[in-house]
């Protein structure tokens, strides 16, 4: 009669541990603040080369094009893409784009590094690696996203 009473007290006490293992959720996106928006998909003119650069979140997003005609960078930010004049650049030239380029306009200025490097196989681009988007306000805030990505050239006719 003894073993009555320990075995249900097993059960009682082993119970929940015995239960199904409850579903587990996929982690949540994580942006890690990063304050650009995707942009869309852009289409280059026949001949034109543009550097594209996607933020290291989870998920990737596309943040940055910066062409070299027009000299420009084009962002979205708080629900508006902005087109900012390449200010002043420095560095390797890959396909007419610099390794540093500084893009200003409206209180926003931009700072993008990368390093361009070839690879096999890829015809008419370079892959941009170890990049950043340094976003300053007028304020002096500076937000620095770790980002990689490539240049593409459109094929002319």
């Amino acid at each position: 009669m003894i073993a009555r009473p320990v075995l249900l007290a097993l059960v009682l006490v082993a119970g929940p541990a015995l239960a199904a293992p409850k579903p587990q959720k996929a982690p949540a996106p994580n942006d890690g603040g990063v304050p650009f928006q995707e942009i869309a998909q852009q289409q280059l003119a026949p001949g034109q080369c543009a550097l594209f650069l996607w933020a290291r979140t989870s998920p990737a997003r596309r943040i940055l094009m910066a062409t070299q005609n027009p000299a420009s960078a084009r962002i979205a930010l708080k629900g508006k893409t902005l087109d900012l004049p390449l200010t002043a650049w420095d560095g390797e030239a890959h396909l007419g784009i610099h390794e540093l380029q500084t893009f200003t306009a409206g209180g926003v200025t931009l700072t993008v590094r990368f390093n361009g490097q070839p690879r096999q196989g890829l015809i008419g681009g370079l892959v941009a690696e170890d990049g950043s988007v340094e976003m300053r306000d007028t304020q002096g805030w500076e937000t620095v996203v770790p980002a990689a990505g490539m240049i593409a050239c459109q094929p002319t006719g």
